[in-house]
């Protein structure tokens, strides 16, 4: 019998059985399909034994609120006087800026990566990343790492995820990582302030620089007015001041020259710049608040807010022990069948 004619056989047989002599065939090989599915339960439960298992710790977060940033805040007032502008200095610690900072780099692979080569709890896996290579171990469980948003209609709350081997483990190491993540932002935040402090200081040094030259060149025009009124004063015998002359002369003798070359005497010798122009005296006031302004490079910054902090899993993610044993007897009984028909068929041909 050809191959063709076996299938077409094969077939036949099944497709002409009838309920009554397919339930007869199941009873007769039931002993084949228990086999089967035992074999299969058998191979699942060993298999859902020996398997590696994952746990996921889970976190939420969102916005901060103002007063987890008051600490540094009060640090900031020469700063927020210097600055003029509040708001400028009340930006960086947005709380939104500062969650899609957090979030942003939470999923980056790169922050992944640096975290997984220096973690000292990952030392726990060198024996993987000695088997694995150094890529793929990293990609691996960079994929284990995740910050997602926990509900669309909050755009504000996101779910932090770590995947380990043990729940104490993908606890731990979800802290640490939110804490490694924290400190990057963190440090962000102060680099922030600092190129802040350090722009508000060149400006306000540019400034004094432009207001200290006109000032000298105020100085020195009005040095030279009164050197050649002192002359004109002494050619003139003027030597006490002069009621009701006209004061609107380029070169005002109504001093008369004793006056004038007093004046002269001052201006020489003064070295306060803001007596022609005041601005310089603020701007050398907002350069002094900047001067003995000290940050805390060391100071805790929470650039989120915790609804839920790390949590201990309780039920593992993988393997799924119940859904793989329940899919296996299937798949067993399934097969089991098959074969029952098959047996069948070849009878009757």
């Amino acid at each position: 019998m050809s191959d063709n004619q076996f299938r077409n056989g094969s077939a036949s047989a099944i497709d002409g059985i009838t309920f009554l002599q397919f339930t007869r065939v199941l009873w007769q090989e039931k002993l084949i399909i228990f086999l089967c599915a035992t074999v299969f339960i058998t191979s699942s439960i060993v298999y859902v034994l020996t398997a590696q298992q994952w746990w996921t710790s889970d976190a939420v977060v969102t916005t901060s609120q103002y007063q987890n940033t008051a600490d540094i805040r009060s640090e900031l007032t020469n700063l927020y006087v210097a600055s003029g502008d509040k708001s400028k200095i009340d930006d960086i610690f947005s709380g939104k800026e500062m969650l899609s900072q957090f979030i942003t780099e939470f999923n980056s692979f790169d922050r992944k990566k640096e975290f997984i080569e220096q973690s000292k709890i990952m030392k726990n896996y060198t024996l993987d990343y000695e088997n694995d290579g150094k890529g793929k171990f990293i990609y691996d469980w960079a994929n284990k790492i995740s910050a997602i948003q926990a509900d669309r209609t909050q755009l504000d709350v996101y779910k932090l995820s770590f995947e380990a081997t043990t729940p104490k483990l993908s606890q731990e190491l979800l802290s640490s990582y939110s804490e490694f993540i924290s400190g990057i932002v963190r440090n962000d935040i102060i680099y922030s302030l600092t190129a802040k402090v350090s722009h508000i200081q060149q400006m306000l040094n540019a400034r004094k620089e432009s207001l200290e030259a006109e000032a000298k060149l105020k100085l020195s025009l009005e040095l030279s007015k009164t050197n050649y009124a002192l002359d004109i004063a002494k050619s003139a015998n003027a030597l006490k001041p002069i009621p009701n002359m006209n004061d609107k002369e380029i070169f005002n003798i109504n001093l008369g020259s004793e006056a004038l070359s007093e004046k002269s005497k001052v201006l020489n010798k003064m070295t306060d710049l803001s007596v022609f122009e005041p601005s310089l005296s603020k701007v050398t006031v907002m350069l002094n608040l900047l001067s003995k302004f000290k940050l805390d490079k060391n100071e805790s910054i929470q650039s989120v807010r915790y609804l839920q902090k790390p949590s201990l899993p309780l039920n593992r993610d993988k393997p799924q022990r119940s859904l793989i044993v329940f899919l296996s007897a299937l798949f067993g009984i399934i097969v089991g069948i098959g074969v029952a028909l098959f047996k069948y068929s070849s009878k009757k041909d």
